[in-house]
């Protein structure tokens, strides 16, 4: 008796411990992929699945399948592909299975639905009309692209359009799409509506660099170039098609939307990934929505603020609700504090400014009163030339760098302008504006300026936006010398073979003033101590600039510097560092 009732709760204990582990095991979704991981579309709907279930069940296990349709193609593969799949995934449990977009579908129904009946499935992006007869555990989420928003978008910015034109590759989405938006081309009111095939992304680019300003332009799906048996990535096929049409190019998929495409009522993949995911979870809890999403579920208005100011386009003309990509933040919102600051010294400035006019006025009726008056306005040459000095050795500062690195390369601009023939004029003029060459660096942080080191590519690339900042800063004033400190501090980083920044001029596109400041920096960054650098031997600056010579700088002003490098040295020696 004592023993039966030992084992009866041993059993009792093994059965409870086992449904215990079935209650905790973790769930196991497989998701299967149209496309392959090289594009955009296929991966934001895949991340738009990690993110809900990331927020809804951190244990659940997502495995994932990608079929690669876009670059292959044909019974043969995908025979070979299902048998491998259903080896690898027989006995395999599964809570749910996610298929995206319509190959995913088809593959699913061919080869693997009879291992998977009884197993939920959620379709999602499907063009096309769904099957009335798809098993009962099989649901699906139409793509909803609502095409009328962006054709009545398209139409209201281009009143006098008369041909809309729908672009596809002449897929089997892309004919599904066009069948789907054929009613609404039909019946545009005032434009005739025509859905294109191309079976070549260089026979699209063809058509379009023959349209006018009565075309709009609507791109649909466009994977695959037939002509040349590959496929294309949304950012080639929008880059190719926006550079060779006359008008904007439109469209109802995001992910055209960062390559050249104005933007329209758009369908978010990332949403699409989540929806689907969504009505998943909501299978398991035994709730059943409607199958049809809303179009404003996955989709909204978005417009390319950088296509907008090429064609000239106007935001009012969107939608409130309006999201906008590329828009820059405002000048005054990058540099808000660094502008307060150069507005209270400008303020300082122009108070002084005022009261010495002041004074001039006041003492302008005599002879005596006339010399002194010229000696303030000498004086006030002496303050801008003193503040622009102090400018630059503020600004050198905070990298390091000694005042007198400004003066140094002040004086070999000079050096080189009179070894060019430049009036005197203008010598004096890049004498007193060299100093403000790099101004820009305001705007990088300490961090940077002063690093030990070599920078990495991103601290790199946010060094070289100051010469962009400065000239931006500088060019704003009417004045001959802030108007020349802007060409200086823009355009000292290029290069004489165009590899230079910020954008890329090359030769005699750079302006005098920058080709000869660029000479006068790099030496003396060359011949002098920096945070990142000892100083070089001037032997071996010297080696640097023959070799640079007709690469970096300019050919005449190397040799320029070279014949009177005795002069540069005494400049050196002039202003030494402290």
């Amino acid at each position: 008796m004592g023993r039966r009732v030992l084992l009866t709760a041993w059993l009792l204990l093994w059965f409870a411990a086992s449904v215990r582990g079935e209650e905790v095991q973790a769930r196991r979704v497989l998701v299967i992929h149209s496309y392959g991981r090289d594009m955009s579309w296929t991966e934001d709907v895949h991340r738009g699945i990690q993110d809900f279930f990331a927020a809804q069940d951190p244990t659940l296990e997502l495995r994932a399948e990608y079929l690669d349709t876009k670059h292959w193609t044909g019974s043969p593969y995908l025979d070979e592909l299902g048998g491998l799949l259903r080896r690898k995934l027989r006995g395999v449990r599964l809570d749910g299975i996610l298929l995206s977009d319509n190959n995913a579908l088809d593959f699913f129904l061919r080869y693997l639905e009879p291992l998977f009946s009884q197993t939920p499935v959620v379709a999602v992006g499907i063009n096309g009309p769904v099957n009335p007869r798809l098993p009962a555990h099989i649901r699906v989420l139409p793509e909803a692209t609502d095409l009328p928003k962006t054709l009545d978008l398209a139409l209201r910015v281009n009143p006098q359009a008369e041909r809309v034109h729908y672009l596809h590759d002449g897929t089997e989405s892309g004919r599904l799409l066009a069948e789907e938006a054929r009613p609404f081309l039909e019946n545009l009111r005032g434009a005739r509506g025509t859905a294109r095939e191309f079976r070549s992304l260089r026979e699209a680019e063809r058509f379009l660099r023959g349209l006018g300003s009565r075309d709009v332009v609507v791109l649909s799906t466009f994977f695959r170039d037939q002509e040349q048996g590959r496929g294309v990535t949304p950012r080639e096929v929008a880059q190719v098609l926006s550079r060779a049409s006359p008008v904007p190019v439109w469209s109802c998929w995001t992910i055209y939307l960062p390559f050249g495409v104005v933007g329209g009522y758009m369908l978010d993949p990332r949403k699409v990934g989540e929806q689907g995911a969504r009505l998943l979870d909501l299978t398991w809890r035994g709730v059943l929505p409607a199958e049809r999403l809303q179009p404003s579920a996955t989709g909204g208005y978005y417009a390319d603020y950088r296509v907008l100011r090429r064609f000239g386009l106007e935001l009012h003309q969107w939608p409130a609700d309006t999201r906008v990509v590329g828009r820059p933040p405002s000048f005054y919102e990058r540099h808000r504090p660094v502008l307060l600051g150069a507005g209270a010294v400008v303020l300082l400035l122009l108070g002084v400014i005022v009261l010495l006019a002041a004074a001039l006025r006041a003492k302008n009726r005599t002879l005596t009163q006339r010399r002194q008056m010229e000696k303030l306005q000498e004086e006030i040459r002496a303050v801008q030339e003193e503040t622009i000095d102090l400018l630059g050795e503020a600004i050198e500062g905070r990298s390091r760098e000694t005042a007198n690195h400004v003066r140094r390369v002040a004086e070999t601009a000079a050096f080189l302008g009179r070894g060019l023939g430049l009036p005197e004029q203008e010598v004096l003029l890049l004498r007193r504006v060299a100093p403000l060459h790099d101004v820009g660096k305001i705007a990088v942080p300490d961090a940077i300026l002063c690093k030990p080191g070599r920078l990495d590519p991103q601290e790199f690339e946010q060094v070289k936006r100051h010469a962009a900042l400065e000239e931006e800063l500088l060019s704003r004033s009417p004045r001959e010398s802030l108007s020349a400190a802007a060409i200086i501090a823009g355009q000292h980083h290029e290069r004489w073979d165009g590899a230079g920044y910020p954008r890329g001029l090359r030769e005699e596109e750079i302006h005098l003033y920058g080709r000869i400041v660029a000479v006068a920096d790099v030496f003396d960054a060359l011949a002098n101590r920096r945070c990142y650098k000892e100083a070089w031997p001037i032997s071996r600056v010297v080696e640097s600039f023959r070799d640079e010579r007709g690469r970096q700088f300019d050919p005449l002003l190397v040799d320029l510097l070279l014949e009177g490098m005795e002069e540069v040295l005494s400049i050196q020696a002039r202003f030494p560092d402290r």
